[in-house]
């Protein structure tokens, strides 16, 4: 088949919002031609890129200016026209505001639609043309789930909270996010394993205002977590890397250097690198504040090394623990019980993780079950699928 993806963010752009789609979009590019559009979010001109060994197209279309994390790019509509035509399936990733012009195309050519949500949009921020901008973009994703043919969702425990879901619970499907169990990069772990001294609380993912670092900073410098001789380590993308977030990461890093708490910043790393980081850190510490945060699939790629997490008790982040107890779960924003979780995992480690515990989360987190889930789900959409596919993907989730 011939499938059409867009995201307003994909590669090489790093988070949860994009490693996810790459991963199935390679595996789906092994059957399927598949064209992607996205925006060129480092420079503002036309691109295109194919990926080798794959049959996957990247086009990067060119925009006007960028309001907030968006992209005006009124130019896109005439490379939707020209896509949608020739696709089979449109497949969209959300939260976007900039696909609704192609969900709308895809609509009038008759085309199937697929849409991933990830999560909906939240900020922290206090101005109100903040609020409205992140208002006017939930309304436009709810548009683009209420015209899509088939929605799928990280679990149920983060989608019901919302209003929409009642209006479109009989065409969602869940799914785990596709996680696989990182190889470890020995060269690197020796390297970090020179540098470590007493214990490691790692954080993994984008220095973003959703994740609630500044909670975690303050749980170190209030509760005595200096005395364990404690380093925060930072996996991930950070400042000018990150879209929108460059003011936050000089926030944290202020902050780190005020309160002269032992930090590193590793910056974005490769699957092996990231493995070792997992491998070597005692805890992984997940503070986020809002709904941004969906899931959470470091967490996971976490476990499957043996290192347990502290995570926040908010829909959908719960979820991994709930189901592996590799970890402990801590009300949003409560630095004392951040802090003693932090040092029960500490002091108790093997509670937390052991070979049972990570036998088990390997059982949870199969990623051939979910590459199985999403091979149904495009064949399903095939007029020429038989009726044992179909019902096949009509079958309820193991998990929600």
């Amino acid at each position: 088949m011939k499938i059409l993806f867009f995201s307003s963010y994909f590669y090489p752009y790093t988070s949860g919002l994009t490693t996810y789609p790459w991963k199935i979009l390679n595996h789906l590019s092994k059957a399927h031609q598949i064209t992607v559009l996205t925006f060129n979010h480092q420079k503002n001109k036309l691109k295109n890129l194919k990926i080798k060994n794959l049959k996957l197209k990247i086009i990067y279309l060119p925009y006007l200016f960028r309001l907030s994390k968006g992209f005006i790019s009124p130019q896109s509509f005439f490379y939707f026209l020209k896509e949608v035509k020739n696709a089979n399936l449109v497949f969209f990733n959300q939260p976007n505001v900039e696909g609704l012009p192609l969900m709308i195309l895809a609509k009038i050519f008759k085309k199937k639609t697929l849409s991933l949500l990830h999560c909906f949009l939240e900020t922290n921020k206090k101005n109100l043309l903040d609020y409205l901008i992140i208002k006017l973009a939930n309304k436009v994703v709810e548009l683009q789930l209420l015209l899509s043919d088939k929605v799928i969702a990280y679990t149920k425990n983060y989608l019901e909270n919302f209003s929409i879901y009642q209006k479109i619970k009989n065409k969602v499907f869940f799914t785990l996010p596709p996680i696989k169990k990182l190889k470890v990069d020995k060269k690197f772990y020796q390297k970090l394993k020179k540098k470590k001294k007493g214990v490691w609380i790692g954080f993994s993912g984008r220095i973003a205002s959703e994740k609630g670092i500044e909670y975690l900073i303050n749980a170190f410098k209030n509760y005595t977590l200096h005395a364990t001789r404690c380093t925060l380590v930072f996996a991930g993308p950070y400042g000018k890397d990150v879209s929108g977030e460059n003011d936050y990461y000089q926030k944290i890093k202020n902050l780190l250097e005020k309160e002269k708490i032992n930090h590193l910043f590793l910056g974005n790393l490769s699957e092996k690198r990231l493995g070792a980081f997992y491998k070597l850190i005692d805890v992984l510490v997940l503070p986020s504040v809002n709904s941004t945060e969906a899931f959470g699939m470091v967490q996971a790629e976490a476990m499957l090394l043996g290192t347990p997490v502290v995570a926040k008790d908010l829909p959908g982040v719960k979820v991994p623990i709930s189901l592996t107890k590799m970890g402990i779960i801590v009300e949003p924003k409560n630095e004392l019980k951040l802090a003693k979780s932090i040092s029960e995992i500490l002091k108790n480690r093997k509670k937390y993780t052991n070979k049972n515990l990570i036998k088990n989360a390997e059982k949870i987190f199969n990623i051939k079950n979910v590459y199985q889930f999403y091979d149904n789900l495009v064949y399903q959409t095939n007029p020429n699928s038989t009726e044992a596919v179909k019902k096949r993907l009509a079958q309820k989730p193991k998990y929600e």
